[in-house]
């Protein structure tokens, strides 16, 4: 494949991380090889490694872009209510918003649970920076409950090992195993009801 020069490094990297995101959501972040990206998007692997970096580069680079997504899907959801709303009634959306998310971006979303940083890497700003800002958005949404900072952290990853376990098991396809005819949403919603409040009786905003 003969080397172009048609963009900026920038641009470049833009693409690189376009066509890997799509082949990704397609096929599974498995499917993601620099010679595929090459052929998506008519520049050689050489090229591809001098914009972005080798192939984990590329992937954190499509796994940032997801947390991205998922946050300002979130940040949207969270826009809906007022400054009075019921806290309950704003954590049940955010659940509603993260099952949605997973469930139309599964593949990209398997990508971000299956590659993470090995544990003695450096993690880039730029990754870091939309994973905090999920978790900051689901902590102040629940703040009111839990002005404890360790206990709200505890609760924000409880709730989110909880909720993902759902998902996880809605998009492979198993849930129906144990669930039958419940819907993955309302298991979600009762696990978020049930630990915030206690009951499952459904908040009235």
């Amino acid at each position: 494949m003969a080397r172009r020069s048609d963009h900026s490094r920038e641009e470049l990297s833009e693409l690189v991380i376009q066509a890997a995101a799509a082949i990704a959501a397609a096929e599974g972040w498995q499917a993601v090889t620099m010679r595929a990206i090459a052929g998506r998007i008519g520049y050689d692997p050489g090229s591809i490694y001098n914009a972005v970096g080798d192939l984990d580069a590329v992937l954190l680079r499509v796994n940032a872009a997801t947390l991205e997504a998922l946050a300002a899907q979130l940040e949207a959801v969270l826009r809906r209510f007022g400054p009075e709303a019921d806290i309950t009634a704003r954590a049940l959306a955010i659940a509603d918003g993260y099952m949605q998310f997973v469930a139309k971006n599964r593949r990209l979303w398997a990508s971000v649970l299956e590659r993470v940083p090995a544990a003695d890497a450096a993690v880039p700003d730029w990754y870091a920076a939309p994973r905090t800002r999920l978790i900051e958005t689901v902590s102040a949404a629940i703040a009111p409950l839990y002005p404890n900072a360790k206990a709200r952290r505890r609760a924000v990853v409880a709730l989110w090992a909880a909720l993902q376990g759902v998902a996880a098991l809605a998009t492979g396809g198993n849930l129906a195993f144990a669930a039958g005819e419940i819907d993955a949403r309302d298991i979600a919603r009762s696990i978020v009801q049930r630990y915030l409040t206690g009951s499952e009786t459904a908040p009235k905003n």
